[in-house]
Parts: C-alpha cells; sequence; structure tokens
C-alpha cells in the first residue's frame, strides 16, 4: 500500500521508469516497471526477509515516474538514469551482484553479448549496466532479428545464418565494411539515437531507390520497420531533459492531427484497421484504437473474415467496416485511419458515411506514409511530424493485431 505522504496521483497504471528521492530530494534508486503503480507499491508491502524493499522503505520520501512506450526504451533510459545520478542503492546492488552490460567485442567481426564488469576489458563499446538479466537477454533477442550479427568462428553456414540473425560472415556472405556498418547502427540505436539513425537509413534507402537497387533498398526498409516497431518513439535523450516529454509530445501530435487533417476538435478516438492473410486463406481483420492518443487495447476488436478465395484486400476491409458499423453500442470514433491506399479508403468510406455522413477516414500507405482521402486528396505529412508518428504507431499496431491473430487461427487449423 502506497503511503499518503505520496501523491498516488503522480503513478499512473503505465510502463516507464520510476525515481526514488530521500528527504534531501538525492535519488537513491532507479527502476522500470511494465506497470508503475503495481512495481512501486510492492516496496511497501512488508516481507519478513527485508531485502531491498525493506531498507528503501524507510528512506523513500519522493517518487518520480516517466513513462515510456516501449520496454527496449524503458531498458536504455534506465541505464542513463542510473549513469547520471549513480544512485546509492543501485551501486550498491552493482557491486553485490555484478549487473549485465550489453558488450561490442573488439574483433573484424564484432559479437554482440552480454557481460558482468569485469569482462569489459578491450570492448569495442558497452552498455549498461542493466539491472534486470532477463530483459537484456530478451532485448538482443528482439534486436538480432533486425540488426543480425556473427556469434562466433564457424567455417560453415551457422544455426542463425538459417533462421536470418545472422549475415553470414560465417560463409563470407558479407564484407567486414558492411558487417561494422550494420553494428554502428546497432550501436547509435542504444546511444539513444534512433532519429538520427533513421534519418540516415531512409536517405541511404532513397539513394538506393534512385539509382533503382530495389533489393538494397529493400533491405533497408526491413531495418527502418524494424527500429519503429521495437522502439515506437526511442527519444532518451529528451526523456532525461524532460519527465513529461511523452505527454507533451502526444498533446502536440494530436494538436498537429488536427489541424493536417483540418478536424473540427481534436480526435480523442482513433480507429485503426489492418487485415492479415495468406493467399486469402484464414484472413483476419483487426480494429486498434487510440484514446486520447493513448494505446487503448480495452477497445480493441478482431474480425474473422468470411470472404474466402483469392485475396482481396480490398473486399475484405469492405466486409469488416461493414460488420464494424452494426455495433453502434461502441462508442463512435472521431476519426478512422484505414491501413492502404485510396482503393481501400473508396471501399469502405460509402458504409462509413451512410451511417455516419461527415465521420473523417483516411488511408496511410506503407510505401510513401501519404494519407489518403476519399476524394482521391493526398495529405503528405512530414516525417518528423508527431502527428505522423502517431498514426504509424496506431497502424503498425493494427497490422500486429492481426497478424497475431491470424496465426491463431492459422496454427489452430494446423
Amino acid at each position: 500500500m502506497i503511503p499518503a505522504f505520496l501523491d498516488k496521483a503522480a503513478i499512473p497504471h503505465k510502463p516507464g521508469v520510476y525515481i526514488f528521492k530521500d528527504k534531501a530530494g538525492r535519488v537513491i534508486y532507479v527502476g522500470k516497471a511494465i506497470d508503475l503503480y503495481h512495481r512501486v507499491a510492492s516496496y511497501f508491502v512488508s516481507h519478513p526477509r527485508g531485502g531491498l524493499a525493506s531498507h528503501l522503505r524507510n528512506e523513500i520520501e519522493d517518487i518520480e515516474t516517466i513513462i515510456v512506450e516501449s520496454e527496449l526504451e524503458a531498458l536504455i533510459l534506465e541505464a542513463n538514469l542510473i549513469k547520471k545520478f549513480l544512485p546509492r542503492y543501485n551501486v550498491r546492488l552493482v557491486d553485490d551482484k555484478d549487473y549485465l552490460y550489453i558488450k561490442f567485442t573488439k574483433e573484424d567481426f564484432s559479437k554482440v553479448i552480454t557481460a558482468r564488469k569485469h569482462e569489459l576489458k578491450g570492448a569495442l563499446k558497452y552498455f549498461g549496466p542493466f539491472p534486470s538479466s532477463r530483459t537484456v537477454r530478451d532485448t538482443l533477442k528482439s534486436l538480432r532479428k533486425v540488426f543480425p550479427w556473427c556469434q562466433g568462428a564457424n567455417k560453415r553456414a551457422c544455426f542463425y545464418y538459417h533462421i536470418g540473425q545472422c549475415p553470414g560472415a560465417c560463409v563470407n556472405e558479407i564484407s567486414q565494411k558492411d558487417y561494422r556498418k550494420n553494428i554502428f547502427r546497432l550501436v547509435k540505436l542504444l546511444e539513444g539515437k534512433k532519429e538520427k539513425l533513421l534519418e540516415d537509413l531512409i536517405k541511404e534507402m532513397t539513394q538506393y531507390s534512385n539509382s533503382q537497387n530495389f533489393e538494397g533498398a529493400g533491405r533497408l526498409k526491413k531495418i527502418i520497420t524494424g527500429i519503429q516497431y521495437l522502439t515506437q518513439l526511442n527519444r532518451t535523450k529528451s526523456y532525461l531533459e524532460n519527465p513529461n516529454f511523452l505527454e507533451d509530445q502526444k498533446n502536440l501530435a494530436l494538436l498537429e492531427l488536427k489541424k493536417a487533417l483540418n478536424l473540427k476538435e481534436i480526435p480523442y478516438r482513433i480507429e485503426g484497421y489492418d487485415i492479415s492473410n495468406i493467399q486469402g486463406k484464414e484472413a483476419t481483420g483487426s480494429m486498434v484504437v487510440l484514446t486520447n492518443g493513448e494505446i487503448d487495447k480495452t477497445q480493441y476488436r478482431k474480425f474473422k473474415i468470411h470472404i474466402t478465395g483469392k485475396p482481396n484486400d480490398v473486399a475484405m476491409h469492405k466486409e469488416m467496416m461493414s460488420r464494424r458499423m452494426k455495433h453502434p453500442e461502441w462508442p463512435l470514433p472521431d476519426l478512422i485511419i484505414i491501413d492502404g491506399g485510396l482503393g481501400q479508403v473508396n471501399a469502405v468510406a460509402p458504409i462509413i458515411h451512410n451511417t455516419y455522413y461527415n465521420l473523417p477516414i483516411y488511408g496511410l500507405a506503407k510505401r510513401m506514409e501519404w494519407l489518403y482521402a476519399p476524394d482521391g486528396s493526398i495529405i503528405k505529412l512530414a516525417r518528423k511530424n508527431p502527428a505522423l508518428h502517431l498514426l504509424q504507431k496506431l497502424r503498425d499496431e493494427s497490422h500486429r493485431f492481426a497478424v497475431a491473430y491470424h496465426r491463431k487461427l492459422r496454427d489452430t487449423i494446423t
């Protein structure tokens, strides 16, 4: 139970980082949690064996929280805050437990491994310390899917090569120069420089496309998509400068969206739709919701598409929207975003406007990230516009939810 002298309203049921301070205002401990409120409350539950919680409980006089959007973001922010403040209890735990670091080995084809403090000598780069060993290992598994690296000096294709998580240095499929370029992209991400990394990748991808090297452009597009999916909006430096950055950015995104789409009001509820199928089989549709700019999983809905035969994305969107419009008990959205272009928007707009004439609807096409209106007009938001970031988050989440349901149906059959 959180004591009365602490402001419970300032501790949300959201993922993020929490900072404990003593009566002098000094930071004494930094941690991260999926649910900040429950995690902070756990420190005030008595344990017969004592431990860290019992020591902290007697010294905590104030709590600061920083809300984030991804586990990787929380991991990087937590490590940066520990490095910045050197909190007494974190430092003590580093000495006692020897926290994990992420280490880049100094060799021709650098490996990315976990290491203890005494194992960091001679590292090309390292990051940490990270209090949660499990989180570090899980994070590296996810990062390796986006930035493949080599794990050994095999002379034949290794297991990770076969599953696309090794670039093939073991079978001479990548040069040392290209390998190091990939490694330092990962370094830049872990340094919290996501925006600069994406800017460089987009510039390089455009150069590939202009020279008609579509294979190279496709590889970079895959990396860009992977980074966006893993990090959402990784802005470690901004969080360190302004703990309320996420809330400020969300409000700015909604305001920018209202202006860009010429909406009468700031869109409180935004619904996003996507379709997932393989050759038209076990097709699924998803409806995900942003409530006041935040993911609201309580409002998600999934659809098992009844149309069968050849893949028909447009017809499937029509079916899904027809079924959605038969639920007047669901809250009415202020804005609808369809994954797709003008074809998808023109297919569902009559269904929506037959019931709600003025409800704004747009398609968000992946290739150029343009917004398509039913009248054929196109809105091109700047890539750094927070409104576009908000819509990309919605679109990516609707895709993830549709794919997850599709896999579930497919696995049930097989």
